[in-house]
């Protein structure tokens, strides 16, 4: 696809624009983790999903996801906000863009994980909540259960206290059931296409990051605030 014919990405304040920006919602295993370099652009994590199931739009049996963040040749971690990170060997549920992209192919952090909590299929999203439905804002959560996803693609524990899932939680048949149901309902539907590569590719100097806790970010990094994915020509 031409970059030229990508609608550039806007803010995900609703359903609607959630929905609006899908290319297709998939589900599929982590295979592999790992870490590119490049002096101009920085650290992107590749992350490979295997045995793919397109429940909404489509999508190829496998996926590779190249996000901006990782490893940087001196050992320490870059993060980048707004990013989801991935645990090896997980299932996901995720949202593909149908826009340009510079930071994620990812919809704004729409990657939830199947886990099992009280003898329960849940899914977890990027902050450790248990998806609970569908709202006029988007996908509901709630407070977290789960510690977050550390760089290193771990498995995150259960936080302290907690022995059951939260009684409204869905899984992962029930969490896609419903968001068909809501887009049949409205006469909706997904469209577009995922892109694989970037639109424009970030700068390393431009690009807003946050240095893992503890560290120091390194040079020709600049922290800010979170950041959102910029519009195709404007690194």
């Amino acid at each position: 696809m031409a970059e030229e014919t990508l609608r550039p990405p806007h803010a995900v304040d609703s359903l609607l624009s959630l929905l609006d920006q899908t290319a297709a919602v998939v589900e599929g295993d982590v295979m592999d983790l790992r870490s590119e370099y490049s002096p101009r652009t920085g650290p992107w994590t590749v992350v490979t999903l295997g045995d793919v199931r397109t429940h909404l739009g489509e999508a190829p049996g496998e996926l590779r996801l190249k996000q901006v963040g990782g490893l940087l040749p001196d050992g320490r971690q870059l993060v980048v906000s707004h990013v989801p990170r991935f645990v090896r060997g997980a299932r996901y549920v995720v949202f593909l863009r149908n826009t340009g992209w510079s930071l994620s192919p990812v919809l704004d952090e729409q990657a939830f994980r199947v886990e099992s909590v009280g003898g329960r299929e849940v899914l977890v999203g990027a902050e450790g909540g248990l998806v609970s439905g569908l709202g006029s804002s988007g996908v509901r959560q709630t407070a977290p259960v789960f510690e977050t996803v550390d760089l290193t693609g771990a498995r995150p524990a259960l936080r302290a206290g907690v022995e059951a899932a939260v009684p409204e939680a869905l899984g992962r048949e029930a969490f896609v059931s419903l968001l068909q149901n809501h887009l049949r309902a409205r006469g909706l539907r997904v469209t577009g296409a995922f892109r694989e590569e970037p639109v424009a590719t970030a700068s390393a100097l431009s690009v807003s990051v946050t240095p893992a806790s503890g560290q120091v970010p390194a040079k020709g990094f600049t922290p800010s605030q979170p950041e959102r994915d910029i519009p195709p020509g404007r690194p």
